[in-house]
């Protein structure tokens, strides 16, 4: 079985910068960033369209929260991203280095460091969108709430440093793409593996934070749990890519003459990563769809009870009409709120309340991630204080 350096080896052969190639060289890679930048795009728009589907027509959402917005100009920058990145695939991108003359050499880093930009941003819209959902769902429990708001400013912190650094790296900044001008620049390979390393934390940070909430929960089962935690914590996918593409960004730096192949396998897995982020960021927000799926193949294919009324089938995720709301939601005023932090009744960071070493819900969030498909919890405490409030 040929060793991991003899595969290296054979994907890109070393050689010297002297414009012969050697005997066996490897096809070009730019084919692959134009199938990601081409494809991955559409794939996230779908999720993103969903999200503002479910927001809109299944939740009755009125506004749009803050993390919805970041969705959105995320998608804009996913975009802009991809077609940049197939963009440079002319000026250089997934060539091999013997191909390369003076004047590809500078139009090709001139391209990296226009991409880079927009990478950096689409790794800060999804971080942050997913970690304000977070705020929504678990956002009364205090530690947890300075957890989201440290590790947030931990990711924007690093990445806004590594905008910077990225457009201001050399003096004078023409010296990124025009070596050969008198100046200087910062070290390359220790910026690229210390913000590779922050990306890489920072994205397991992200995944596990849900876990040490849903955990507490009283919900029926571990299955539910387990449920939960797929869907809470689908950005350990982001997580797998970033760390992937960081192990080939370091061969790229330090282990390759070929730099330039390596890093069009590296610039293909920017693309995946930014999009597989924002695409976790919306599959926590879609549980009123796939309730709502879920229901019709029922009625669909015969599988509900056919005595069940209207009221007891109706999806709990979508708005209903006046007449099938219980009698505590009517007793309830609209403008009605709960917990010591004055969240409106019905937001998805509703009342769950911090009892011991488990987490209860009073109520239904508003993507029904907390419910669990139908879940009712059991032994909940009453919140008395809000009881006293109502009068009941």
């Amino acid at each position: 079985m040929p060793s991991l350096s003899s595969l290296f080896e054979r994907a890109s052969p070393t050689g010297t910068f002297n414009g012969t190639p050697p005997a066996h060289l490897p096809a070009e890679n730019g084919v692959h960033i134009w199938r990601a930048a081409v494809i991955m795009p559409f794939i996230t728009f779908a999720f993103v369209a969903l999200r503002f589907y479910t927001r809109t027509y299944l939740l009755k959402a009125k506004k749009y929260t803050i993390d919805d917005y970041i969705v959105a100009l995320s998608m804009l920058v996913c975009i802009t991203h991809a077609v940049l990145m197939a963009m440079a695939t002319y000026n250089g991108m997934g060539l091999h280095v013997w191909q390369y003359n003076e004047e590809l050499n500078a139009r090709y880093y001139l391209w990296i460091g226009i991409t880079s930009e927009f990478y950096v941003l689409g790794l800060m819209g999804f971080k942050s969108a997913l970690i304000l959902l977070y705020l929504q769902l678990f956002g009364v429990y205090a530690r947890f709430r300075w957890a989201c708001y440290s590790t947030l400013f931990f990711c924007t912190g690093y990445l806004l440093c590594n905008l910077t650094t990225e457009f201001l790296g050399c003096q004078p900044i023409r010296k990124k793409w025009e070596p050969s001008l008198p100046g200087h620049c910062i070290n390359s390979i220790a910026t690229a593996t210390f913000y590779g390393a922050c990306n890489m934390a920072s994205d397991l940070v992200i995944a596990i934070l849900p876990l040490t909430m849903i955990w507490k929960l009283q919900v029926a089962s571990k299955l539910q749990k387990v449920g939960l935690s797929l869907v809470l914590s689908s950005g350990l996918a982001a997580w797998a890519v970033a760390v992937a593409r960081w192990g080939i960004a370091t061969y790229d730096l330090i282990g390759t003459k070929d730099r330039s192949w390596w890093a069009g396998v590296s610039f293909t897995l920017s693309i995946l990563e930014i999009n597989t982020g924002l695409i976790c960021a919306c599959i926590a927000t879609l549980g009123p769809l796939w309730k709502l799926a879920y229901a019709q193949v029922k009625d669909w294919t015969g599988w509900s009870s056919p005595c069940s009324s209207k009221e007891k089938t109706w999806p709990s995720f979508v708005r209903k009409p006046p007449h099938s709301q219980s009698s505590e939601e009517t007793r309830r005023p609209s403008g009605a709120t709960v917990g010591v932090h004055g969240l409106p009744a019905g937001r998805a960071g509703g009342m769950v309340i911090y009892n011991e070493s488990t987490l209860t819900s009073t109520y239904e969030d508003e993507y029904g991630l907390l419910d669990a498909s139908g879940w009712h919890p059991h032994g909940i405490r009453e919140d008395r204080s809000y009881r006293s409030r109502e009068g009941v």
